[in-house]
This record gives structure tokens, C-alpha cells and sequence, in this order.
């Protein structure tokens, strides 16, 4: 209160001792006060009394734009500070005019005087139309010369917002989204298999020229990331030896990869298709290059953690269960009561499920480890293979020259014996 009662009283002063100088001071020295973020900012406060002052008829606008065009008097830096508090008290006192507007005001003199001192800044270059037109309502602007019908202007203004923020992007699915996932399932299948197998159909050996190429389809084909991510771990999974080029699956937002696969992972949730072993080769290859982390994973795994935990809980009260049958038939103790049987049954059901899911975790792990061992294996074995292929064809090359030898020296001891 007391730092708005301050500048309330010095812009009073002001306005009983006009002066250019005097005036220049008290705007420099309101702009230069640290701002409050409790108190009025005192730029505006000094700004809006003299608007008010104008639009009340006690200071003529010439006075104001005076002062605000002389460079000699107020800095050149703080112009773009006041032409935007300029602009939002010309809205305030715009308001607050209507508001206030009686029958009794006759031919509207503060809007008036208002809409000259708005004329008078903007024939001295002082505010920017652009930045009135942001500001001040379409009846303002059409008063004020600045735009030729306030109805026009506001259909206009509803149009542009509607097509910045409302229009949605329409694209031809029946061209560029089939032309561009047709290309990128083809740019995937020359991937390589290996670092040194050579199995692109145009002898691609290098994953990063089709990592770009990708990328590349991404960006003209304005494809959506997620789905060409799902598109690449249906490539990977398909040969997982692929997985070794993580430059292709570092190409996406590592925060989407765990969901995606776990989604591939909830396509067989009910399905009475099992879930591809395939797939979980690739999760756990994922896993070892660190992709993704099993935390992120195992929420999208069933059955979930708490279940396992039940399940867990409902084996190992199963076994002693079947502990205590046991204790009863060795010391003839009473025979359980039919109820706790069934429950007994029920609950030996329940272990029996979770050591089955987890046998077949256990057994999918061991099969993914062989296939990897096997295809290191038969990568080993391609290499010597074409190793030993190499050196026969370096022996055939050696034993043709030695026959062409044997051939030319023959022919020329004939030649000598005629």
C-alpha cells in the first residue's frame, strides 16, 4: 500500500508541476524499481495515472507522446516496456470506460479523449498497431482506425484460432500412409543380420545407411513413431540376430520402447495363441543391451507381481497343509473336514498353475540362450566354412599356374626334340 500510495503520489505531483523533464524522471525511475510481486508494478502505475489523467481531460496526449518521442529524455531501451503496459492500460481504461458509460455522458468525452491519445501514439510511432490489435477489443480498434469493421475483424480472429489450434492435419491414407509403411517394411528387411552377414537383396552391410533411410521415411512420409517402432521389433523379432544394431532402436524415445513391448506382450493376454517364444528372445535381448530395464517390463508381464505374490503364498500354505495330513495320518489324528480338503485341492491347483507359468519362463529363457549359442555357432561355422573356401580357391589358383607351366615347358621340349 504505502509503494502504491508512493507512485499515486508522485504522478499527482507531476501532474500539478508539469514539466518534460519531470516527467521522463518519474518514468525512468518507476521502470528502474525493483519489482514486487505483492505490489502493482510501478511502471504501470505511473503509466496508467497519466492515460487517466489524458483521458479526464486534466493533461493534453501531445504532453505525453512529447515526452515518450524526445530520445533525449527517456531511454530508447524502455520503449518496448511501455508500448506493452501502454497497450493493456489502453484495454483497462477501455473497460472500465464502457463500464462506467451513463446516458448522462452525452457525446462520450473520456472515450474520446482515450481514443486520441491512442491516435496521437500511434502517428508518432510510439505503439505498434500489431500490438493494439492483441490487445484491445475489436469495437476499440474499429474506433480507433485501426481495422475497418470490428465484426470482420473478429470472424478473422476466430478463423486464425481455429486453424492454429482446432484444425486437425488430413492426410491421403490411400498414398502416403500405404507408399510409406510399404517402404519402410522393405527398408527393414535389407537390414543386415549381422555385423559381417551380408543378407541385403542390394548388399547392404552397414545398418546405419538403412538407420538413416528410416529415419528418413519417418520425416517425408510424416509416419507415426510408435508404429514404425512396432514395425522394427517385428523386424528384430523376426531375426533376432538384427538386435545387434541398437542404432536402429536408439533412433526412438527410450520412454515408449517398454510400453510398446509390453503391449506386444498383452495382444496374447486371452488369446488362445501361447506368446511366441520369439518374443521373449527379443525382450531378452532388449534386456541385455540395456534397452529396457525389467522393472519397466514387468508390469506389462502376466501373471503380475501381487498374483505371483498370492500365488507364492497359497503354494507354500498348500505344503503346510500337507505337512499337518501328514503329521495326522503318522499320529491318527482326526481326519480333515471335507471343506478344508477342497480348499487344500484348491490351493495345491493354484502352486501347480504358478510352477507351470514358472517351468515355462524358465524353459523360454533356456531357449532363447541356445538359439543365441546356436546362431553363434553357425556364424562361427559360416566363417570358417567360407575361411576354407578361400584358401581352396588361393590352392586352385596356385595348381592352374603350375599346370600351365608344366603345360608350356612341355610343348617346348617337343618343339626341341623336332
Amino acid at each position: 500500500f504505502f509503494q502504491r500510495t508512493r507512485w499515486h503520489t508522485m504522478s499527482q505531483s507531476l501532474l500539478d508541476n508539469w514539466s518534460d523533464e519531470g516527467c521522463a524522471a518519474a518514468i525512468s525511475e518507476a521502470a528502474a524499481s525493483p519489482a514486487d510481486p505483492s505490489a502493482p508494478n510501478p511502471l504501470k502505475v505511473v503509466l496508467h495515472d497519466l492515460s487517466s489523467a489524458v483521458v479526464r481531460g486534466a493533461l493534453e496526449p501531445e504532453r505525453l507522446v512529447t515526452v515518450l518521442s524526445d530520445a533525449a529524455l527517456v531511454d530508447r531501451a524502455l520503449l518496448p516496456r511501455v508500448q506493452s503496459d501502454l497497450a493493456d492500460i489502453f484495454w483497462f481504461l477501455g473497460l472500465r470506460i464502457e463500464a462506467e458509460k451513463s446516458d448522462e455522458d452525452g457525446d462520450g468525452a473520456p472515450k474520446q479523449q482515450l481514443l486520441a491519445l491512442v491516435a496521437a501514439l500511434l502517428q508518432a510511432e510510439l505503439v505498434a498497431p500489431e500490438l493494439l490489435k492483441a490487445r484491445l477489443d475489436p469495437e476499440m480498434l474499429q474506433e480507433a482506425g485501426l481495422v475497418a469493421s470490428h465484426a470482420d475483424f473478429h470472424r478473422a480472429q476466430v478463423r486464425l484460432n481455429t486453424r492454429a489450434l482446432y484444425t486437425q492435419q488430413k492426410y491421403n491414407l490411400l498414398r502416403e500412409g500405404s507408399e510409406g509403411y510399404s517402404k519402410l517394411v522393405t527398408e527393414l528387411a535389407e537390414l543386415p543380420a549381422g555385423p559381417r552377414d551380408g543378407t541385403s537383396t542390394r548388399g547392404c552391410t552397414r545398418a546405419a545407411e538403412v538407420v538413416a533411410n528410416v529415419q528418413s521415411l519417418i520425416g517425408y512420409f510424416d509416419l507415426d513413431p510408435n508404429r514404425v517402432l512396432d514395425l522394427v521389433l517385428e523386424a528384430l523379432e523376426a531375426v533376432p540376430s538384427r538386435a545387434s544394431h541398437r542404432s536402429l532402436v536408439e533412433l526412438f524415445n527410450p520412454q515408449y520402447l517398454p510400453h510398446v513391448l509390453g503391449f506386444k506382450f498383452q495382444f496374447y493376454k486371452g488369446e488362445a495363441e501361447a506368446t511366441p517364444l520369439s518374443l521373449y528372445a527379443l525382450c531378452g535381448l532388449l534386456l541385455k543391451q540395456g534397452a529396457v530395464e525389467l522393472e519397466q517390463v514387468l508390469p506389462h508381464l502376466e501373471p503380475s507381481l501381487p498374483k505371483l505374490r498370492e500365488m507364492h503364498a497359497a503354494d507354500v500354505a498348500r505344503q503346510v497343509a500337507a505337512a499337518k495330513r501328514i503329521g495326522s495320518a503318522l499320529f491318527g489324528d482326526a481326519k480333515p473336514a471335507p471343506a478344508e480338503e477342497a480348499e487344500a485341492e484348491a490351493e495345491a491347483d493354484g502352486g501347480a498353475m504358478m510352477r507351470t507359468l514358472l517351468s515355462q519362463r524358465e524353459r523360454a529363457r533356456r531357449e532363447a540362450e541356445e538359439a543365441a549359442a546356436e546362431a553363434g555357432r553357425l556364424r562361427e561355422q559360416l566363417r570358417s566354412t567360407q575361411s576354407k573356401g578361400r584358401q581352396l580357391h588361393s590352392d586352385n589358383l596356385a595348381l592352374y599356374e603350375k599346370v600351365r607351366f608344366l603345360e608350356a615347358l612341355g610343348g617346348k621340349a617337343r618343339g626341341a626334340g623336332g
